[in-house]
């Protein structure tokens, strides 16, 4: 059934390349709607009920990901301003300065809102395009259809990490690989849609478990310097993935405090946190940086010509409220890009730091306190430290950073979910996990045709319904 629904999504994808409601509605355009609706249908029942099928993974997800191969970018256009872009350095321009919409043929087919914007992606995914377009000799449906591969790789990382981290947190490794990559939201987002943020996520997880498994021997420190080095590679790919290295910090301190001794590195203190913290950076802005200087390209998708997140309408809270302000308030989008991307910083970097004093390692502070409050001049309050817990952490680190980001979209998600996949949810949270990556499925299909203020209310409530119907509810969430 995963399989047929594959093939019908393919069909619908290479008969409705363009996103939004049609004007003129004609019959092969409703099959072909039917098509691709029928077929998403089949693959989120068919992965339903494929959740008993333990260790058979592997091969059910290549099977349903094999007719995606063949299929244009899926739910979304991305594809085609990664090839722009690859085109664009190909002939020796800076796509950080020449639009997308000036790469000839491949220009034209990028999504209008980004024609006359730079790219906004860091110099590692770049190159990467570059190397596809050159490999496919600047054809422009070769150009395409290639970009697949890198997100092919991305799969292939996340395939190995995720189980090996599900070990870790004593989870079963085969449920988070049902859940984390043979799901409908990974399989039609990455392996159809191409997007870069597998080859980011799939980087991200295998520097939290090279971090793991060198800190488990007792070379931490190697752990470290390699998983940094893994971090700065998954950012060079797109900005999120440098949110690994909150974790691989937390798991080599958690790691060094449960199984040191009495020197200063193994206790839970302020000084061995801090050094952690600059043995993982030091690399991570290492290999960052010198991505970023092959030709000169530096920080290029910081400039201004570069397209704004929330200057589209996205699933983003705040990229919501702007495209509102912009519609109904006639406010100019050029005045409310600044304050935007403020609150957005603001309250990610706020959040952050909760989830840092929620899950985080948290050396054992000394406070003295006031004379009035102690009634001695020399009182000390000890506050009682903890190591916390590290994939929770990171797993919350990357919710956050989904959700106060200036720009939301259901692909971004799947970071988050890898992560939720491997720790321990109780099974109310596991249940509402595996609801929501059906529900993100279907709003995914939905926004091709219509604007997230129709679609999120819909899902919202068609999810919160199921909720309240328990068969309906077992359904969904595999339990039967």
């Amino acid at each position: 059934m995963g399989f047929v629904g594959s093939v019908m999504v393919t069909l619908w994808g290479w008969g409705s390349p363009q996103g939004g409601v049609p004007t003129h509605v004609r019959p092969v355009g409703v099959a072909v709607a039917v098509s691709g609706i029928a077929g998403l249908i089949a693959i989120i029942i068919a992965w339903l009920r494929s959740r008993k099928l333990v260790g058979r993974r592997v091969l059910t997800l290549v099977v349903w990901s094999l007719p995606l191969l063949f299929s244009p970018p899926l739910l979304s256009q991305d594809g085609w301003a990664y090839a722009a872009q690859g085109w664009i350095l190909t002939q020796g321009m800076d796509p950080y300065r020449v639009p997308q919409g000036l790469a000839e043929v491949l220009g034209k087919a990028v999504d209008t809102p980004w024609q006359a914007t730079t790219a906004v992606y860091p110099p590692g995914s770049l190159w990467i395009q570059a190397a596809v377009v050159k490999i496919a000799h600047a054809d422009p449906t070769w150009s395409v259809m290639l970009m697949r591969v890198p997100a092919l790789i991305g799969v292939a990382l996340m395939v190995w990490a995720v189980p090996r981290l599900a070990r870790y947190a004593g989870t079963d490794p085969d449920h988070a690989l049902w859940l984390a990559v043979c799901c409908p939201l990974t399989t039609l987002s990455v392996v159809g849609g191409m997007h870069n943020d597998g080859l980011q996520v799939g980087l991200s997880l295998v520097a939290l478990v090279v971090a793991i498994r060198l800190a488990l021997i007792g070379r931490g420190w190697l752990g470290l310097v390699l998983g940094g080095a893994f971090v700065g590679l998954a950012g060079s790919v797109k900005q999120p993935g440098v949110l690994a290295g909150v974790g691989i910090v937390a798991l080599v301190h958690v790691n060094a405090v449960r199984h040191g001794g009495r020197r200063w590195l193994t206790r839970n203190c302020w000084t061995a946190l801090l050094a952690r913290i600059a043995a993982g950076a030091i690399p991570a802005l290492t290999v960052f940086g010198g991505i970023s200087a092959i030709h000169g390209l530096g920080m290029g998708w910081l400039n201004s010509t570069a397209g704004s997140p929330v200057s589209v309408t996205s699933d983003s809270p705040i990229a919501l409220v702007v495209q509102f302000l912009r519609g109904s308030g006639g406010i100019p989008l050029n005045r409310l890009i600044g304050p935007a991307t403020g609150v957005s910083l603001t309250l990610t970097v706020a959040a952050m730091m909760w989830c840092w004093v929620r899950w985080g390692p948290i050396p054992p502070c000394h406070i003295r306190l006031g004379r009035i409050a102690s009634r001695s001049r020399n009182a000390v309050n000890v506050v009682t430290g903890r190591i916390g817990s590290p994939l929770r952490l990171q797993a919350g680190v990357m919710i956050v950073f989904a959700a106060f980001g200036a720009s939301l979209q259901p692909w971004y998600l799947i970071g988050p979910l890898a992560l939720l996949a491997s720790v321990q949810l109780r099974r109310t949270h596991r249940d509402a996990v595996i609801g929501g990556v059906v529900a993100t499925a279907i709003l995914t299909m939905m926004q091709w045709y219509w604007s997230p203020y129709v679609c999120l209310p819909l899902v919202i409530v068609g999810y919160l319904i199921v909720w309240r119907i328990p068969k309906a509810w077992a359904f969904v969430t595999a339990a039967n």
